[in-house]
């Protein structure tokens, strides 16, 4: 595949993220949904991703958040894509669970799952870590306290696979925690 192919598949996944996201807002109600999971891309794609892993990145929350299938991402992506997808994607049962409830899970979960998944996984913690440190007003101290174990257990549980978002996510941590002041 060429990198004009590449960048039209990534352009076509960006934009179906965008409108499958449409009115979905990031924690605190200024953000548009989209910019997060384009943020995971971006930190998936500099720490040398493969085209495959920033695509999904871009729609790594789809499945969960709405209504489109796996299906549908691997008919117009690669069945790659969609496999990426489905590993970070959460069972259904744990959708009313207790976030820590949830992130215990994931991280359960996590050290089996092919690199990929977990490279993307520790780029959409760092993502989320942002949004705290962006829009600490949108998060009690108990609640960002609460988010940065479980990111914290999450991501230890992928570590091995890129030392650059490692770096990235343990870099964000330093910055939620002083801007939450749990430092």
């Amino acid at each position: 595949m060429t990198a004009s192919a590449d960048l039209k598949d990534f352009a076509s996944a960006a934009h179906l993220a965008a409108r499958v996201h449409a009115g979905q807002m990031r924690k605190g109600g200024d953000v548009p949904y989209v910019n997060h999971v384009l943020e995971v891309a971006a930190l998936v794609a500099e720490a040398d991703g493969t085209r495959d892993e920033v695509i999904a990145a871009v729609l790594h929350d789809t499945v969960e958040d709405t209504d489109l299938t796996l299906e549908a991402i691997g008919a117009a992506y690669g069945p790659q894509v969609a496999r990426l997808v489905q590993g970070l994607t959460d069972d259904p049962a744990w959708a009313d669970l207790p976030r820590p409830e949830r992130k215990r899970r994931q991280a359960a979960h996590l050290p089996g799952a092919p690199g990929g998944v977990r490279r993307i996984k520790i780029a959409d913690q760092c993502s989320n870590l942002h949004d705290i440190v962006r829009l600490p007003q949108a998060w009690s101290p108990d609640g960002a306290a609460q988010y940065i174990e479980g990111a914290t257990l999450v991501v230890d549980a992928c570590r091995g696979v890129s030392g650059r978002l490692e770096e990235a996510f343990d870099t964000a941590v330093a910055a939620a925690m002083q801007k939450t002041g749990e430092m």
